[in-house]
C-alpha cells in the first residue's frame, strides 16, 4: 500500500465538491493510499445514482424550493440528504474488501453495524429482496433491500452503493438520521406511506460530531484487521 489511510472530514463543505472528491479519492487509492470520506449537509440536497434517469425527480419541485440536485459516481438510485451522514471509502483494487463486490460491501456495511451497535442501536441487515427490473426499480434509494443494507426497528437507515475502476474501487453510503418522509414522496413521486414504511432514520443523539467519531472508530479498526495501516 502507499500509506496509512487517509480520512476526510467535512461538516460544511459545499456539497458539489464533497461529491466531487471522491473522484479525487479514487485516484489517490488507485496510486496505494485509501481515502476515507465523511461528510454531512444541513440540505436538503437530491443526490441521484450514476446512472439513475432524470424524469425520477421532480425537477421542478427542486427549483421552486432552492433543493440542489446533484449526481454521485457510484450507481444505485436517489436520495435525500438533510443532517444526515454520508461516508465514502476508497481502497486499491488489491485490498482485500476490494477484491469482490460482495467482499466490500461486507467490509463497509460490517464497519457502519459495528459503529451504531457501539451506540446501543440494534442494528440488523436483512435478507436481500430480489432486484426489481430497471422498470420497476424504485426511484428511492431505500426502498430497495439488497446487500448493502443495515435496518433498525424495520426500516433502512444505511444505503450503499460502489464505483469500480480498474485500479480502485470506492463506497459510498448514506446513514439517515431524521428523513424528511413528505420531502423524499414529493421529491420521487412516491407515496408517502411506502416512504414512511421503507425510510427508517437512527434519531439525532449523539450529534453528527460524536456519530463521525464512533464511524471512523470503527473503520480504523475494521481496517486495521486487514492489515491496512490506519494514523
Amino acid at each position: 500500500m502507499g500509506g496509512g489511510v487517509r480520512i476526510v472530514v467535512s461538516w460544511d463543505g459545499p456539497p458539489e465538491v464533497d461529491l466531487a472528491a471522491e473522484e479525487g479519492a479514487l485516484e489517490e487509492a488507485a496510486g496505494g493510499r485509501p481515502v476515507l470520506l465523511l461528510w454531512s449537509w444541513p440540505g436538503p440536497v437530491v443526490v441521484l445514482g450514476h446512472g439513475q434517469r432524470d424524469d425520477q425527480v421532480d425537477r421542478a419541485l427542486c427549483t421552486r424550493e432552492g433543493i440542489p440536485v446533484l449526481r454521485r459516481i457510484t450507481g444505485g438510485t436517489g436520495i435525500v440528504h438533510r443532517r444526515d451522514l454520508a461516508v465514502s471509502l476508497a481502497l486499491p483494487a488489491g485490498h482485500p474488501w476490494a477484491r469482490t463486490i460482495p467482499a466490500a460491501y461486507d467490509g463497509f456495511v460490517g464497519a457502519v453495524a459495528a459503529a451504531l451497535g457501539g451506540l446501543g442501536l440494534e442494528v440488523e441487515r436483512p435478507r436481500p429482496v430480489p432486484r426489481r427490473s430497471a422498470r420497476e426499480r424504485s426511484p428511492v434509494c431505500f426502498e430497495t433491500v439488497l446487500s448493502e443494507t443495515l435496518f433498525l426497528g424495520g426500516r433502512k437507515v444505511l444505503g450503499c452503493a460502489q464505483a469500480r475502476r480498474r485500479s480502485a474501487v470506492l463506497v459510498h453510503g448514506l446513514l439517515h438520521r431524521e428523513p424528511d418522509h413528505a420531502l423524499y414522496a414529493a421529491v420521487f413521486g412516491v407515496p408517502p406511506a411506502r416512504v414512511r414504511g421503507a425510510v427508517g432514520g437512527i434519531g439525532p443523539e449523539p450529534g453528527l460530531a460524536g456519530l463521525g467519531d464512533a464511524v471512523t472508530r470503527a473503520f480504523r479498526d475494521a481496517l486495521a484487521g486487514t492489515g491496512t495501516a490506519v494514523p
